[in-house]
């Protein structure tokens, strides 16, 4: 910008997971005038909450071939309305998951449903992301992780039929 002249400055801010708190954050401006070489800018405000996801992951633990599922509340803020228009996974292999449209205090809200289908032990890991009709709004998203391990009479049929290796009989035994 010349001297003397009048410009305007622009910068983002990102506020993912700050909705419903203060944030203050600051910049400084560098000019050429002697007098006010450096400028700092301060930005103070209470963050709009967009959604409410509770809770926030989703954990599915338990033995294989159990039903094991979790439900996840899914409010808009105040002030806030939004469609879900599509629900996709990173993988979605382990796991089947619905939507349901609910209200809550008088309110449109969602309910997700995510069952484990996963039939052998061990650990997975995944992410459900959901669309909504805010284009001004990051798709909403879910860390989705699940720990599978074999039933408790399964781990102690094992253990009672686990073979002792036999031992060769010793000279004179016969």
């Amino acid at each position: 910008m010349p001297p003397g002249g009048e410009d305007t400055i622009t910068f983002k801010l990102a506020t993912k997971r700050y909705g419903g708190r203060s944030m203050k954050k600051s910049i400084k401006v560098y000019t050429n005038d002697p007098k006010n070489e450096k400028i700092s800018l301060q930005l103070l405000g209470k963050i709009k909450k967009f959604v409410t996801i509770k809770p926030s992951k989703v954990f599915l633990k338990g033995d294989v071939g159990e039903s094991i599922s979790q439900t996840v509340s899914i409010i808009p803020g105040e002030d806030e309305s939004f469609k879900i228009l599509q629900v996709n996974t990173l993988k979605g292999l382990d796991y089947k998951q619905t939507l349901k449209e609910i209200e809550v205090e008088g309110r449109p809200a969602y309910e997700l449903t995510v069952e484990n289908i996963r039939e052998t032990e061990g650990r997975y890991f995944d992410k459900i992301f959901m669309i909504t009709d805010r284009t001004d709004q990051a798709p909403l998203s879910i860390i989705v992780s699940g720990y599978l391990t074999k039933p408790q009479d399964q781990k102690k049929e094992e253990k009672n039929t686990e073979t002792v290796p036999e031992s060769e009989p010793e000279a004179g035994e016969e």
